[in-house]
């Protein structure tokens, strides 16, 4: 290896006396930022002590000699790193070196460093200035044989500029100058503009230019001089770096910047994705600078509540969107998680699964089949019992999630069955602006160890792929069951909670066209003896596999009609085993496989500025649906019932005027199974002033009996087939008022009403039916709530946010009153189970040293829920769960240099002993959940 001799430095003074008959002089010393102290710097440090405390009894005269001396040193702690083959080291104290004392010596030093680690451009830029203003022939030929090394591994831009001497800029005059013309800037492959500026001469700018990998691209520009009282200058600032600023609708710069314009009035445009663009007159006076600070205003996205991006304040329907900082700063593990603590929403788990509730409408032994969970708008509920997957059965972890969309209320319109109470839109995160790997390690959930990694491509402005993988595995906590007390081990059950899960994740852009990819695997073990099992069996497990994979088409038309075309392949598996004793059959085992593929048209036409028109049409076609069950003696379930939907819908969004917006809808879905259900939503979204948004939305939606509840039985046993069932509809009606304090602070207040009818129930197992069965139920379920949120959104780290939900659900009379009423006249129901009546959430976080560490917490307070008895002709008295407080602190933050995200925290705090109750297939009335969990993460990008 070849390493060039720094430049000769003036002599080191030795230890010994001064050599005048001054005084030494007062030396200061100070601790670095603790932000930027890394072990590089600690080792260093280490190593010149010796020098401190020579300097201390030096005269002042020897700190320049000093400063020379620390640079030699950092540049032989180098030397040191790039021998043993340690590069990124060796970059670390090559750069310290030439801060201290700039060399080109040392510059073709770092170029090396940088060639080795394979980070061509920034090569290229160092060997440039080694090369610069260098007289010797030998060595300038080392040098310009190592940048024709590398050129084939760069975009090369030669850039001239008449008169030369101008400061160059790439795409964006905030990233920073790149040397003065003329000058060959090498650069990874791809499109850029190059922006060039010199006193007292007009900046001048390139267009577009493409520059091709291993090719050299000439850019001359030519500047004009300034007029004298012709121009001045235009200050921009704003509260966040980056956002673009337009001048008279051309491209100029990127805040924080300073603009030379023309004297006169110009139009200024600041836009930044996630804020709302902000438009400005401006008068440049001649040599006059004019100042422009500007505080932007967040505009969240939803693409969830119409199948088009909007403003959550102009979607028809109550939304919360749960954003990349909370993700990333909380590092929760599971959608699940990250759904708790959001307005009106919150969390079951029975060991078996996790399942979301949304405004006290969670039915206990539902699986989450009355919520929809999307990912980037494909369903994943599977097409057995229409569960919903929030847990590690959704995916390993959420490091390839950009932000969750919540959608409360109906949303049958856009999307058919299941999307009943509510809808989740998982979205992911895409390639960024370069190519890149991830690998990242954690644990969580009782000792839950997961890996990851994931690769980027950016294969040019058109084509962008991304793919993951991730494992985990879980040994999961230990349970006292006083259920099973008599039973062997006294109702103690250890090492039968665990869980193993894998995901495969995906996408693939070109231009219109777009392919996604899912596979997910979870194996969990069941502690909780549910079915009748033996308790404390392993062999009582359950495995979960879904998978997808979807097709879209989205070509421009024109500028007013917009297409998609897309088809999808899915497929569900499910294998469970269930331990019985010999005389009960010993060990059932019962599967089910799925398969079925679906297409979709849709166009949306654009006749005005706002109006919109949706009309799309729909069919799946599940051609395997395949459930069996049987014992050692022998299968008693063997079931195949293949189904057919079609589905068309209309969707409008109408202006009215300026401040008052009419969105309405309906869809139509026809089943093979039962029939028809046709399901309309209305919403009418007021600006009464400009910071307030008033919604009064009205809608319905339905769920479709699920294949297990319409034909699943076991020979006779204990449930028969229920082939007659209907669907179940929710009727709503909601009013939302938002208010903007501030381009930061936001509140909402809300106000509800649903009614369920059709609620299928399970019947049964009594003594003159002892059959279990499924049922629509005649006696409806209303619910009245209200809901109260504050937020300040998220800035450079800080965010706050408080809310209140209560709502209240009861049995109501139906068109049976026997149904409802005994013949008494007394009702025949107690309390809707499962529904909290008060929930509250706190979350914030506050950055302690900027992007090193930030603080995240949430504090969550969830009302009592009452358990499944709520027949008053049940002989076990309807029980009640404790209120739960939970508190939830994270720390996390981010090394930049390095690509490394890092987390440590601690979920439930006080280690809350709070319990969920569950359906009817468990021995238990309820079960405890999750106490006190500890995390750690850390992901490198590479």
């Amino acid at each position: 290896r070849s390493h060039a001799p720094r430049s000769v430095v003036p002599p080191r003074r030795s230890c010994s006396a001064p050599a005048s008959g001054h005084p030494p002089s007062a030396i200061v010393l100070s601790l670095p930022d603790w932000n930027m102290l890394d072990r590089t710097r600690l080792l260093s440090a280490l190593l010149f002590l010796p020098i401190v405390a020579c300097v201390v009894a030096s005269p002042a005269t020897a700190l320049a000699d000093d400063v020379a001396d620390e640079a030699d040193l950092q540049f032989q702690i180098g030397a040191g790193r790039y021998r043993d083959g340690d590069y990124q080291g060796a970059l670390e104290h090559f750069l310290a070196s030439n801060r201290l004392v700039p060399n080109r010596n040392v510059s073709f030093n770092i170029g090396r460093s940088y060639e080795q680690l394979k980070q061509y451009p920034a090569a290229f830029r160092y060997y440039s200035q080694a090369l610069e203003n260098e007289k010797d022939k030998e060595t300038r030929g080392r040098v310009e044989a190592a940048l024709e090394k590398i050129k084939p591994n760069v975009a090369v831009l030669r850039i001239v500029t008449d008169p030369p001497g101008a400061t160059i800029y790439i795409d964006r005059r905030d990233l920073g100058p790149r040397g003065e013309s003329p000058r060959s800037l090498g650069l990874a492959p791809g499109k850029y503009r190059v922006r060039v500026e010199l006193p007292n001469y007009e900046p001048a700018e390139s267009v577009e230019i493409e520059a091709p990998l291993a090719g050299e691209t000439l850019v001359s520009l030519k500047l004009e001089p300034k007029l004298e009282g012709s121009s001045g200058n235009l200050v921009v600032g704003a509260d966040e770096r980056g956002a673009l600023i337009e001048v008279d609708g051309r491209p100029r710069a990127f805040t924080p910047a300073i603009v030379s314009l023309g004297a006169g009035p110009h139009k200024i445009k600041i836009s930044l994705r996630g804020f709302r663009a902000v438009e400005q007159a401006v008068e440049i006076r001649p040599n006059q600078e004019t100042k422009l600070d500007l505080v932007l205003t967040q505009a969240e996205e939803v693409n969830a509540a119409s199948r088009a991006t909007e403003t959550v304040e102009e979607a028809p329907s109550s939304v919360s969107i749960v954003r990349a900082e909370e993700l990333r700063g909380m590092s929760y593990p599971t959608v699940a998680e990250a759904l708790r603590g959001v307005r009106g929403v919150y969390v079951s788990d029975d060991r078996s699964y996790a399942t979301v509730g949304f405004r006290g409408l969670a039915r206990l032994g539902d699986y989450g089949n009355r919520v929809l969970v999307l990912l980037d708008g494909q369903p994943t509920n599977d097409n057995w019992i229409g569960s919903s997957y929030v847990g590690a059965d959704a995916r390993t972890d959420m490091e390839d999630i950009e932000r969750i969309e919540v959608v409360r209320g109906p949303g049958s319109v856009l999307y058919g069955t299941n999307a009943f109470s509510g809808v989740i839109n998982l979205v992911t995160r895409g390639v960024e602006a370069k190519t890149s790997g991830e690998v990242g390690v954690g644990v969580s959930e009782y000792g839950a160890g997961r890996g990851r990694a994931r690769v980027n491509l950016r294969l040019g402005d058109d084509a962008k792929f991304w793919m993951s993988v991730a494992a985990a595995r879980s040994a999961g906590r230990d349970f006292y069951f006083p259920e099973f007390a008599s039973a062997p081990g006294g109702g103690n059950v250890r090492d039968l909670d665990g869980f193993k899960s894998a995901t495969v994740n995906g996408r693939l852009t070109f231009k219109s066209f777009t392919a996604m990819w899912l596979v997910n695997s979870r194996n969990k073990f069941v502690p909780s003896a549910e079915f009748d099992t033996i308790v404390g069996d392993a062999r009582l497990q359950q495995v979960d596999t879904r998978g997808m994979v979807e097709l879209r088409f989205e070509p421009k038309i024109s500028e007013r009609v917009q297409w998609l075309s897309r088809v999808h392949a899915n497929l569900y598996g499910f294998r469970g085993q269930y331990p019985r004793t010999a005389q009960e059959g010993g060990l059932e085992r019962d599967t089910f496989d799925g398969s079925w593929f679906g297409i979709e048209q849709r166009v949306v036409y654009a006749a005005g500025s706002n109006l919109r028109l949706t009309l799309g049409g729909e069919a799946q076609f599940h051609q395997l649906v395949h459930q069996t069950a049987g014992d050692e003696n022998g299968g008693f379930l063997d079931d195949d019932r293949p189904y057919q939907v079609q589905a068309g819908y209309l969707l409008a969004d109408v202006p009215l005027s300026s401040a008052v917006r009419v969105s309405a809808g309906t869809r139509v879905d026809h089943y093979s199974t039962f029939g028809s259900s046709n399901n309309p939503r209305l919403a009418l979204i007021l600006r009464p002033y400009e910071a307030g948004n008033l919604k009064l939305m009205a809608g319905k939606a339905f769920r479709a009996p699920s294949i297990y509840e319409l034909f699943y039985n076991d020979g006779g046993s204990t449930q028969r087939a229920s082939p007659d069932l209907s669907p179940e509809s929710i009727y709503s009606g909601e009013i939302e008022f938002s208010h903007r304090f501030s381009p930061t602070v936001s509140g909402v207040v809300a106000g509800y009403g649903n009614l369920v009818r059709g609620l299928i129930v399970g019947r049964g197992g009594s003594t003159a039916d002892p059959l279990l069965y499924y049922a629509n139920s005649e006696a409806p379920v209303g619910t009245v709530g209200a809901e109260v949120e504050l937020r300040r959104e998220w800035r450079q780290g800080w965010m706050v946010g408080a809310s209140y939900s209560t709502q209240h659900s009861r049995y109501l009379a139906g068109a049976s009153v026997a149904d409802f009423f005994g013949g008494d006249g007394n009702p025949r129901f107690r309390h809707v189970p499962n529904a909290p009546e008060h929930l509250v959430s706190v979350r914030g976080a506050v950055p302690i040293l900027a992007r090193a560490l930030l603080a995240s917490t949430r504090v969550s307070v969830e009302g009592p829920r009452f358990d499944r008895h709520d027949a008053i002709v049940d002989s076990s008295p309807q029980g009640q769960t404790d209120p739960a407080f939970l508190w939830d602190v994270v720390l996390s933050g981010e090394e930049q240099r390095w690509g490394l995200r890092y987390s440590l925290g601690v979920y439930n705090a006080f280690d809350s002993r709070y319990r969920s109750p569950v359906s009817n297939e468990f021995r238990q009335k309820t079960i405890v959940q999750n106490g006190r969990t500890f995390l750690a993460t850390a992901n490198v990008v590479f």
